[in-house]
């Protein structure tokens, strides 16, 4: 197999979503908005039931658990689809024209559950990561609450090390399993998260290189947008606020401009997925079947 080629696949990536936009809102507008809608309702819910939820009354708690669980479910069912089907485009089962798409079928679902699994297990590997951490920090008599005012000794140096390496490795674990998550569950019949970890190897950097590379500008257009919001309730140096009242106020903020804000995120959505899924499905084309990405996929 061929090493993954950065710059084409980065370059292959911005130029599909130019040259491909009608085709990504078409396939995507729809599960992005029943995505921003999952997630408007349950911040709603949260909203009208705050005082019960911060007093920790067991049954709205509990609801609101419930609630949330379902939203997060709809919303990572809702990146399945649309994985799946810009993946497929991209790979050469084209699906231009496309005015609205949903779909649940076979690779939908294993995309959905894979997805699942991932998060999981990444979960469970910054946890462990952590624990791991605090552990050695213990054993080294470093306080948990303040480690970088203790003198540095060959305890501490040792401890810093150690908790920089298995967090590390979490996150090299983890971009491995996903990287390629969505191109080998559409192309490959037993495709998952150990191919995608098996795909990866050797291309750790590469992989990492693409995915800042179009990661990043989704990032900063969401973190700009969330700054025009704040700056708008909050006004021009909402960012010198002491912490407490920046985080209630922020909220409030938030709450006030929620269904733009929903709107905002949607169309975040659509784009930050052409780009990434494009670029990881391109990236397993040049990797898996050695294709040049300067050219076009086979109509």
């Amino acid at each position: 197999m061929q090493k993954i080629p950065v710059g084409q696949t980065i370059a292959f990536s911005y130029r599909f979503v130019f040259a491909e936009i009608g085709t990504i809102v078409g396939i995507s507008w729809l599960p992005a908005v029943l995505s921003s809608l999952a997630s408007y309702l349950t911040a709603i819910y949260a909203a009208i039931h705050r005082a019960d939820i911060e007093a920790g009354e067991p049954q709205t708690v509990a609801f609101y658990l419930a609630v949330s669980l379902a939203g997060l479910a709809v919303t990572v069912f809702a990146a399945a689809i649309i994985a799946v089907a810009i993946t497929r485009h991209v790979l050469g089962q084209r699906s231009t024209g496309v005015i609205a798409y949903l779909a649940a079928g076979r690779s939908e679902w294993r995309m959905f559950a894979a997805t699942i699994r991932y998060l999981l297990g990444a979960a469970g590997l910054i946890l462990l990561a952590a624990f791991i951490t605090a552990a050695v920090f213990r054993l080294a008599g470093i306080p948990l609450d303040m480690p970088g005012r203790t003198q540095a000794g060959a305890p501490g140096i040792l401890a810093q090390l150690v908790s920089w390496a298995v967090f590390l490795s979490a996150l090299v674990i983890i971009l491995r399993a996903g990287f390629f998550l969505p191109a080998s569950i559409v192309a490959e019949e037993h495709g998952g998260l150990r191919r995608s970890y098996e795909l990866t190897q050797g291309n750790v950097w590469r992989a990492f290189a693409i995915i800042i590379a179009l990661g990043l500008p989704v990032l900063l257009l969401l973190l700009g947008g969330e700054a025009v919001v704040l700056r708008s309730a909050l006004g021009p140096n909402f960012a010198n606020m002491n912490p407490a009242e920046f985080f209630q106020r922020a909220g409030e903020a938030m709450e006030e401009k929620l269904l733009p804000w929903e709107i905002f995120s949607a169309v975040i959505f659509v784009l930050g997925s052409g780009l990434i899924y494009s670029g990881t499905a391109a990236a397993y084309r040049a990797r898996v079947e050695a294709v040049d990405l300067t050219r076009r996929p086979p109509s």
